[in-house]
């Protein structure tokens, strides 16, 4: 478990294609994913999510309970065979990282950035809190139109991407480059089969790629406004 957890060819002439000249601002990409999972309203009466998923490995079943309050609070553990393996939890200003090697906490930029990533829907709070978003450009993404979105913090210390499809506006890959005291990781998030739950779409299936190997995640259900207590994201 150690090892686990070191976490168009072709185009008609009628259709438009996704170019320089064509493409949106990277403001309307950020408003048409938004609208498609559920729309702005629905988004903002969201004040907490828990999200349970589950992996199957070679060791046995992985399960995920992800937990986020608002304004900027989560948490995330993993447990495999009855056994917490990880835990991740975020108060808003530090990150606390635990597992069986030890805990430890991160503060600073990379809490941060991680802090940042881990809102709920962060999109929506990205102007607030300073995050700069461009428009890198088209992008193909296992041989789906995209365009590729880079955001980059108020002080320039982190920056990380997200592509959506050009006709959902679905978000189907993130590439996050974290950073700690271990040094940097690069994780791959790929996001596929959306559903809604209460009106709000999330994607029902994840695979991650990252230097721990990679991992398919399968979202078994959505808890909205349930009440999570503040005690759910202690750092200490």
């Amino acid at each position: 478990m150690k090892k686990l957890f070191v976490a168009l060819l072709f185009i008609p002439m009628l259709t438009p294609s996704v170019t320089a000249q064509t493409a949106p601002t990277a403001d309307e990409i950020l408003a048409k994913y938004v609208t498609a999972i559920g729309g702005k309203d629905a988004l903002m009466a969201v004040t907490d999510l828990t999200t349970n998923m589950s992996s199957e490995t070679e060791r046995g079943v992985i399960i995920i309970t992800r937990k986020q309050k608002l304004p900027n609070k989560f948490s995330m553990v993993i447990n495999a065979n009855g056994m917490e393996v990880m835990k991740q939890t975020g108060d808003g200003q530090k990150v606390m990282m635990g597992g069986m090697q030890g805990s430890q906490t991160i503060e600073g930029a990379a809490a941060q950035q991680m802090t940042l990533v881990n809102t709920l829907f962060p999109e929506l709070h990205y102007a607030e809190n300073g995050i700069k978003t461009t428009l890198v450009g088209p992008e193909k993404i296992d041989g789906k139109d995209t365009y590729k979105l880079s955001h980059t913090t108020a002080d320039g210390s982190a920056t990380w991407s997200d592509n959506f499809d050009a006709t959902t506006g679905l978000k189907v890959q993130s590439v996050v480059t974290s950073k700690s005291p271990r040094g940097e990781m690069t994780t791959t998030s790929v996001y596929s089969d959306y559903k809604a739950t209460n009106g709000i779409k999330f994607p029902m299936t994840i695979v991650q790629q990252s230097p721990r190997g990679p991992m398919t995640m399968s979202v078994d259900n959505v808890k909205i406004n349930k009440g999570l207590k503040e005690s759910d994201f202690k750092t200490q």
